[in-house]
């Protein structure tokens, strides 16, 4: 796959990042909290935001992961970020999402990793999503348990010593609860 595909749902347009989602990235990027909450290191600088489009451009035309940019009706600048990371297999991929501070408790994260998730298995037809999150970050653990993923272990990511969960959704257990809570 060599471009992003536009993916919508009723409140988001998913969309390949751009140049214009750099000084809206770095705000995020730059969040402390949020950063934290991704595991994301805090950059330096705005030229930082260059290295970040090279990077998932890249990875896109390697086959590697696909990154969306979300963007909200009525919001000038992309609101955050959901990405697919391939597994070497093909036959799956690791769930992320980054979403701006003042868009946290809206239903947004829900409703973009839903869109994903249905992407995934309908069309891309993968056989797994799996997900992780800081043990800290009630409001991924949240949304991965509204859209049916299973815990399947702790741990510590050893990049920073913070306790983790990863989850997994596979693909028949997941598409119909999905399908009804679109």
């Amino acid at each position: 796959m060599k471009t992003v595909p536009r993916l919508t749902t009723a409140r988001l347009v998913l969309r390949a990042p751009g140049e214009r989602d750099i000084p809206a990235w770095f705000a995020r990027a730059t969040d402390v909290e949020s950063a934290s909450l991704a595991g994301d290191p805090v950059p330096d600088d705005i030229s930082a935001g260059a290295r970040w489009l090279a990077l998932a451009r890249r990875r896109l035309a390697e086959g590697k992961a696909i990154k969306w940019s979300i963007d909200q009706a009525g919001v000038s600048d992309a609101i955050g970020t959901i990405t697919l990371s391939f597994a070497a297999d093909a036959k799956a991929a690791a769930l992320g999402f980054v979403l701006g501070r003042a868009h946290w408790g809206q239903g947004l994260g829900s409703e973009a990793a839903r869109e994903v998730v249905r992407h995934a298995f309908e069309t891309l037809a993968l056989e797994q999503v799996t997900a992780e999150a800081a043990a800290r970050n009630a409001a991924s653990l949240r949304i991965l348990a509204k859209l049916g993923f299973r815990h399947v272990e702790s741990f510590i990511d050893e990049a920073d010593g913070e306790r983790c969960e990863r989850f997994v959704l596979d693909a028949g257990v997941g598409t119909s609860p999905l399908a009804s809570q679109a």
